[in-house]
């Protein structure tokens, strides 16, 4: 029974000061009162119960006292409910038939769940190496089903705090947040992607300043936007951006098209086939981060998945 939980449920049509009562009261309470009520005997309701007697009478003192009148009268070896006790009665089983099936859901759900991990990847990280890992692990753990969702810069740390998601795998640390741990799983090279038919397809790398030759893609979504253009800004570098999107299919799907070129990370780039061409006067390079809330490692299936990912051969 869920002995320590408050109420919180709208089940009554009494007065308005018995609704606050019935939310903050105590389970346990009202489980003595009711089988106290049953068989008017409190040596018969302890034993029932597997309480003392004093421990019985002093629970059902604290209800009376939180209903502000007396529930059951003793007479002698004789006990009867008063009348505030036989209004309340109904009202208070209904408590407990609620608490019980509660019970009983969480208990069929424990058994024949399947446990789940919720994971929020960013759009700009690889679908194949995640995925890759993520099916390597599920064949450690064949019963574990994985939820994977979509999640931007902005929304990530926000989503792993309310508990929608247990783990986010993303191209960017997030705030610094005492509750979230962060684990680095690898880093890459950024690069300048483009169709296998375009004319820099045959150069294996370039100035940055050359990128001013070229129709440039620009991908909005990228987490690293804002140093890309303050890179190219800090060189007087002005891109000539022909189309914008927030969706990477759409960028990737132009690039092979031979539409033009794009700043993306390595992985990422030869994942959809693009040619890549590197930077010879700069360095830029993004670390792909594994965060986690602060006290979600305990669950075992959640702990296992970090593990294997922080073990994981992102190389390969």
């Amino acid at each position: 029974m869920f002995s320590s939980a408050r109420l919180c449920y709208g089940l009554y049509n009494q007065q308005p000061h018995i609704h606050g009562l019935l939310r903050d009261m105590d389970l346990r309470r009202i489980r003595y009162f009711l089988v106290l009520a049953r068989t008017l005997n409190f040596s018969q309701a302890a034993r029932e119960l597997k309480v003392s007697q004093p421990a019985l009478s002093k629970a059902i003192k604290q209800l009376e006292a939180e209903f502000g009148g007396s529930l059951i009268r003793r007479e002698g070896r004789l006990s009867h409910l008063t009348h505030l006790g036989e209004r309340m009665r109904a009202s208070l089983q209904q408590v407990e038939d609620a608490s019980l099936r509660a019970e009983q859901l969480a208990s069929r759900l424990t058994k024949t769940e399947t446990a789940c991990i919720r994971i929020a990847v960013m759009c700009t990280i690889d679908p194949g190496k995640v995925s890759e890992c993520l099916a390597e692990f599920q064949q450690k753990l064949p019963g574990l089903a994985v939820e994977l969702l979509d999640a931007t810069a902005e929304s990530i740390q926000d989503v792993l705090l309310d508990g929608k998601i247990d783990i986010a795998i993303l191209g960017s640390p997030v705030e610094a947040v005492p509750r979230l741990r962060v684990h680095e799983l690898f880093q890459e090279e950024m690069i300048i992607a483009c169709g296998v038919n375009f004319r820099l397809a045959s150069r294996s790398s370039i100035p940055l300043k050359k990128l001013t030759d070229y129709p440039y893609l620009d991908r909005l979504r990228c987490e690293f936007r804002d140093m890309v253009v303050g890179m190219t800004d800090a060189h007087d570098v002005e891109l000539n951006v022909v189309t914008s999107s927030e969706r990477e299919d759409w960028i990737k799907s132009l690039l092979m098209q031979n539409h033009g070129v794009s700043i993306m990370p390595t992985s990422s780039a030869k994942a959809s086939g693009l040619v890549t061409v590197k930077f010879q006067d700069v360095e830029l390079h993004r670390s792909v981060f594994l965060t986690i809330p602060s006290g979600r490692e305990d669950q075992p299936a959640v702990q296992a998945l970090v593990k294997h990912a922080r073990e994981y051969n992102w190389e390969k």
